[in-house]
């Protein structure tokens, strides 16, 4: 009998709290007895947007390849949820310190999720324009700026000047880190070696197109487009480039190698790395630590750079060329 009770009791207040949910939601303001319907539904109701978009993200790099475990705090303001939001509310490069428990990030990482419960909570939480740690450059890609906030490049310790004093370094890890894309995207970053000519600098078209119009184009299942990010998907055993990212404006290209602007940045780059290793600067495509002439060790950081990218030229054609070229002219 007692047994009988204990359900019945779960059961009522099961059932009272969900009808409490579903008929007296509340926002920040402390407002009671909202409608379900004007709040919560406009996300919770049987469309299916909203687990397509959590499917998506489950299958992104941030949720499978962002290494959230790394939460000490410098590392945590880029690959935590907690670390990023707390350096983003302090303004300052690093989390304010270690984070416990940290999880990747997510939904609340980039939207206003449950600020009114409305549908300003699918808004982004951060779009303003992004003034880039290792130069200051302001770069503004629409709603990419989210994005710019981490996929930058950091600061190499010490950052070699032109016509500056030598930089030496201690670290095989020197350099620009992972994900420098807004920089590259916008043509700055680079180590431009003086007399030389930089294209595509500013609000280029790929720049003002954001990340958004390629990596978010229309999803293949989870494996591209929409919230998964990825700009390929498997088919029947092999990568298939996700294409409707380009369609627009390449409406007759088959895959990103367009124009061969790929397969010219990739030859300059093996090139640049080539003759960097056979110098002594690199080995494995890390630096070897040494002290550096200002030149060498932006040549170095060009070379990371570029490789730091990861686009093989798409992001900026023009100014990612010319970094390479005028960077292989520059050691001979």
């Amino acid at each position: 009998m007692k047994r009988f009770t204990d359900l019945f009791t779960l059961t009522t207040v099961a059932f009272f709290l969900a009808f409490t949910v579903f008929t007296g939601c509340e926002g920040p303001a402390g407002v009671a007895g909202i409608d379900a319907n004007e709040t919560c539904t406009v996300c919770h109701n049987d469309n299916s947007g909203l687990l397509a978009k959590q499917v998506q993200h489950s299958n992104s790099g941030h949720m499978t390849g962002g290494n959230f475990e790394r939460s000490d705090a410098d590392c945590a303001a880029c690959h935590t949820h907690e670390g990023f939001m707390d350096r983003m509310e302090s303004g300052e490069m690093e989390a304010s310190a270690d984070i416990s428990d940290p999880t990747p990030p997510n939904c609340r990482t980039c939207h206003m999720v449950h600020n009114a419960y409305d549908s300003t909570d699918w808004a982004l939480a951060y779009t303003d324009p992004v003034a880039l740690w290792i130069n200051d450059v302001t770069v503004d890609i629409g709603a990419g700026n989210l994005c710019a906030n981490c996929h930058q490049p950091r600061v190499p310790s010490p950052l070699p000047v032109m016509g500056g004093a030598d930089v030496t370094v201690t670290s095989p890890y020197w350099g620009v880190h992972y994900s420098v894309q807004s920089a590259v995207l916008w043509g700055t970053a680079g180590y431009e070696f003086s007399g030389d000519s930089y294209p595509g600098k500013g609000t280029t078209t790929h720049a003002g197109a954001g990340c958004a119009k390629c990596h978010m184009a229309e999803a293949y299942g989870n494996q591209a487009g929409g919230h998964s990010f990825h700009m390929a998907y498997d088919y029947h055993g092999s990568d298939r480039p996700n294409m409707d990212a380009c369609s627009d404006c390449h409406s007759t290209a088959t895959d990103f190698d367009i124009g061969g602007v790929q397969t010219a940045v990739t030859e300059l780059h093996d090139s640049l790395g080539s003759v960097l290793e056979g110098k002594g600067f690199i080995s494995g495509g890390r630096i070897v630590p040494a002290t550096y002439k200002a030149d060498e060790a932006g040549a170095v950081l060009n070379y990371l750079l570029v490789k730091g990218d990861h686009s093989k030229g798409v992001h900026n054609p023009a100014y990612i060329q010319a970094l390479l070229k005028n960077t292989l002219v520059s050691l001979q």
